[in-house]
């Protein structure tokens, strides 16, 4: 007797519907997936290019003499145990002072109380930023400017140099490259416990947007920087568990947060005359 059961072929709309069903989601949280996807690919090309710019600062910085007591304007300031920071809003760290560099240049014989603003921006202010921020609307291509008589630059990466002494003869210079940097924004205070720093956002500004990777510390105790290569907030964000890429932990206290950085170099050096940094 033959059987009246025959093999199924082909497949139910049912089937259809539900594999549909299936691929949509599948696409969905691929896409959803995407624009953050982008935005840690452009932030990982920002913190690249940032540094091998901390490097050439440090190279300028050796090659125009500002590692020389005698080529920077102190204003008659000995260094012990202390910093001094040339930096475009002048903004003062604790434990630091606000420099400017020579508008006559680090060899000059000029007076040492001439304040170099036009030299300072030409020092700290890159000439080669052409990374812009994909989709912005104000993130013109950078543009020449003159400014004082010297040539300015109002691109996107900018620098702060720091000079220190490190306790023991030799000095540390530290250059911290910043992105986007907004000059009205100052360093934000707070407080390390171990790991976990704790501080308050201004206003116009998220934790998130403040604390993370590639963002700069500095420590007014040992009077140095430190860069952090992660930064993980607890589950109600007030406070943050960090490392830091110099594998070294900070001892609790107060530091404070440079928003928008997003590089670090130093170098130890011996300055080519004795004594502290005095004109």
């Amino acid at each position: 007797m033959r059987s009246s059961h025959h093999p199924r072929r082909g497949i139910t709309i049912l089937e259809v519907l539900i594999a549909l069903g299936i691929l949509a989601i599948g696409l969905a949280s691929v896409a959803a997936i995407i624009p953050a996807a982008a935005a840690q690919g452009a932030r990982a090309v920002i913190l690249d290019r940032a540094a091998v710019h901390a490097a050439n600062v440090l190279a300028d910085a050796a090659t125009f003499g500002l590692l020389r007591q005698s080529g920077t304007n102190w204003a008659g300031l000995t260094v012990s145990g202390s910093a001094v920071i040339v930096d475009l809003p002048g903004t003062v760290l604790t434990s630091a002072t606000t420099a400017a560099l020579r508008n006559a240049g680090a060899f000059s014989t000029a007076a040492s109380g001439v304040a170099g603003a036009a030299a300072t921006r030409l020092f700290i202010e890159s000439r080669d930023d052409v990374l812009v921020t994909p989709g912005a609307t104000d993130d013109d291509p950078p543009t020449n400017l003159v400014v004082d008589g010297a040539r300015g630059f109002t691109g996107r990466t900018t620098s702060l140099l720091c000079l220190a002494e490190t306790g023991s003869g030799p000095y540390r210079a530290s250059v911290v490259v910043f992105h986007g940097r907004d000059p009205g924004t100052t360093a934000i205070t707070g407080t390390l416990t171990n790991s976990a720093l704790t501080f308050t956002p201004p206003a116009d500004r998220t934790a998130t947007d403040v604390v993370r990777p590639g963002v700069v510390l500095w420590d007014p105790a040992r009077v140095r920087f430190h860069q952090m290569t992660a930064a993980s907030p607890n589950s109600d964000g007030s406070s943050f568990f960090i490392t830091l890429g110099s594998g070294t932990a900070l001892v609790s206290g107060t530091v404070q947060i440079l928003p928008d950085s997003v590089g670090l170099a130093e170098r130890i050096f011996t300055p080519e005359t004795g004594g502290g940094f005095a004109p």
